[in-house]
C-alpha cells in the first residue's frame, strides 16, 4: 500500500542501469567505479576488497590478483589499525582498474547452452562459465569467472582438489543463474587422468555426482583458452610401493 512507481525512472532502452551495473544489449559492465587507493587502516582494506570482490566474478579478477591486498588482512584484527599500500597492492589495483575499464561480461543467450571450462594457470585454477556462438566474430560469450576462496579449510589443496571445488562451485551457480546443468565440461585432462581421478578421488567423483554432459579435454579454439589451458599428466602417485628409499620428515 502506498507504493508508487515514479515514471520518469522506468528504463525503456539499453543501457539499463541496475545495482551499480550497466546492462547493455548484449554485455554487462560495472557503473564507474571509484577505487579509493587512500588506504590508512584495516577498514579501509575491508571496503576496498568489498569493492573489488562485487565486479570480481564478472570481470576476471582472480584471488591470485589480489593475493597483496589480502595479506594486509591479516596479523591485527583492530579496524583501526594501521595499513598501507606497498609496491605490489599498488600493481594489484592498477590490475584491477585494467579489468575494470577493459573488460566486460556478456548477457546469456536462452538459446545456447552452457559450457564449463577449467584453466589452470600456473598458480592457480580457475574456471569460467561461457557460452559459444558460432554465428558472432568473437564466438565466446563470458558470463562468469569462478575462483576458489581465498582461504581454504584446508592446509593444502591437491590439484584434483581444487578442480573439484570450482566444479561443484560452478554448478551451483549456474543451477542459480538459469536452472539447468553444463552440457560440455572442458577439463585440462588426460582421458588416461581422467579415469584415474574416477577411481582415487572421492571429491572429484561428488563434483560430478549426476552429471549427464560430456567431458572433453578439446575446448573450443580460442585466444583466451589456448593461454592457460594446458594438459596435466597422470600424477605420480602409485598404489604400488616404489623401488626406492624411503624418507621422513618433520612435518613442520
Amino acid at each position: 500500500a502506498g507504493l508508487c512507481i515514479a515514471p520518469e525512472k522506468i528504463q525503456k532502452m539499453p543501457p539499463w542501469k541496475y545495482l551499480g551495473w550497466r546492462i547493455r544489449a548484449q554485455s554487462v559492465t560495472p557503473q564507474p567505479l571509484q577505487i579509493q587507493a587512500n588506504v590508512k587502516n584495516l577498514h579501509d582494506v575491508q571496503r576496498l576488497l568489498g569493492t573489488i570482490n562485487w565486479v570480481g566474478p564478472l570481470l576476471g579478477i582472480s584471488k591470485t590478483d589480489l593475493g597483496p591486498l589480502f595479506k594486509l588482512l591479516k596479523v591485527d584484527t583492530n579496524l583501526r589499525s594501521r595499513r598501507s599500500l606497498g609496491p605490489e597492492a599498488i600493481d594489484s589495483l592498477q590490475k584491477v582498474a585494467t579489468a575494470i575499464s577493459s573488460k566486460q561480461a556478456h548477457r546469456w543467450a536462452p538459446e545456447l547452452p552452457f559450457c564449463l571450462i577449467i584453466l589452470n594457470p600456473a598458480r592457480q585454477p580457475h574456471a569460467l562459465i561461457f557460452q559459444w556462438d558460432p554465428g558472432k566474430s568473437d564466438p565466446l560469450l563470458i558470463i562468469e569467472w569462478i575462483f576458489l576462496p581465498n582461504q581454504s579449510s584446508k592446509t593444502i589443496l591437491t590439484q584434483h582438489e581444487m578442480f573439484a571445488c570450482l566444479i561443484i562451485k560452478a554448478r551451483q551457480r549456474l543451477l542459480t543463474l538459469s536452472g539447468v546443468d553444463f552440457t560440455h565440461i572442458c577439463l585440462p585432462v588426460t582421458n588416461i587422468y581422467l579415469q584415474w581421478l574416477y577411481q582415487q578421488s572421492d571429491a572429484f567423483s561428488m563434483a560430478l555426482a549426476d552429471y549427464t554432459g560430456q567431458i572433453t579435454s578439446h575446448p573450443p579454439s580460442h585466444k583466451l583458452f589456448s593461454i592457460d589451458f594446458r594438459l596435466l599428466p597422470k600424477p605420480k602417485r602409485s598404489d604400488q610401493p616404489f623401488h626406492a628409499f624411503t624418507v621422513f620428515t618433520d612435518g613442520s
